[in-house]
C-alpha cells in the first residue's frame, strides 16, 4: 500500500513536470515569422490621399513605419502633427510616417492643404479606428501611434498625444543608422 502511494505521488510529481516544461517551452518559444496579425491587415489596406491618389499600404513591407491615427477635430491630434512632419523630414526616408485620418475625405483635404505636412495624411474613415482596435487601441480613442518594425511586427504603440522625446526614443536606432530590427525601438513604458 505504501509503495503503490510513493508511485502515485511520484507518477503525478513526473507528470506536473512534464506538463510544466511544456509550457515553459510553449512560452519560451521564438515568435513566428511574418508581419503582426494587426500589421499583416494594415499592409492590405489602400487608402486615397487629400488629392484622391491611392496609397497601398503593402508598399511600406520591409520598412520600419509610423502609423498615426489622428483626426481633424482631435486638438491633440492636430497638435502633435508638427513633431511627426519634424521627424519625418529628419529622417530622411529611413522611416516611413503614416497618418490615417478618421475622418472625412474633404476635412483631411483642408487639413493637408492648411498646415502641409512633409508625411501623406491617408482617409481611413470609421475603417481606421477598427483597424486601430487591430493594433491594441481598444477604446478608439485618439490619437493613437504605432511603430512597426521592418519585420512587419508592432515594436512600440502609444495612445494619447506622442511628444518629441517618445517619437525621437523609437525613431533614433534608424535614423542614426542603427540596426532595422523590431526589438531595437524601445517602448514607452507601459505601452
Amino acid at each position: 500500500m505504501k509503495r503503490t502511494r510513493t508511485l502515485i505521488v511520484g507518477g503525478l510529481i513526473a507528470i506536473v513536470a512534464i506538463a510544466g516544461g511544456a509550457v515553459a517551452f510553449q512560452i519560451q518559444a521564438p515568435a513566428l515569422k511574418g508581419p503582426s496579425p494587426a500589421a499583416a491587415l494594415f499592409y492590405q489596406q489602400k487608402l486615397s490621399d487629400a488629392g484622391g491618389a491611392i496609397h497601398a499600404m503593402a508598399d511600406h513591407r520591409g520598412k520600419v513605419v509610423v502609423v498615426n491615427f489622428w483626426a481633424t477635430w482631435c486638438v491633440p491630434c492636430v497638435q502633435e502633427i508638427p513633431a511627426f512632419s519634424k521627424a519625418h523630414a529628419d529622417a530622411g526616408g529611413r522611416i516611413a510616417f503614416v497618418g490615417l485620418g478618421i475622418d472625412s475625405p474633404s476635412n483631411i483635404a483642408a487639413f493637408v492643404e492648411r498646415f502641409k505636412p512633409s508625411y501623406p495624411l491617408l482617409a481611413a474613415g470609421a475603417g481606421g479606428t477598427e483597424l486601430a482596435r487591430a493594433f491594441g487601441n481598444e477604446s478608439g480613442a485618439l490619437p493613437f501611434t504605432v511603430v512597426i518594425g521592418a519585420d512587419g511586427q508592432v515594436v512600440a504603440s502609444h495612445l494619447g498625444k506622442v511628444d518629441d522625446a517618445i517619437l525621437q526614443a523609437w525613431i533614433a536606432p534608424y535614423v542614426t543608422g542603427g540596426p532595422a530590427k523590431s526589438a531595437s525601438v524601445p517602448s514607452e513604458p507601459g505601452s
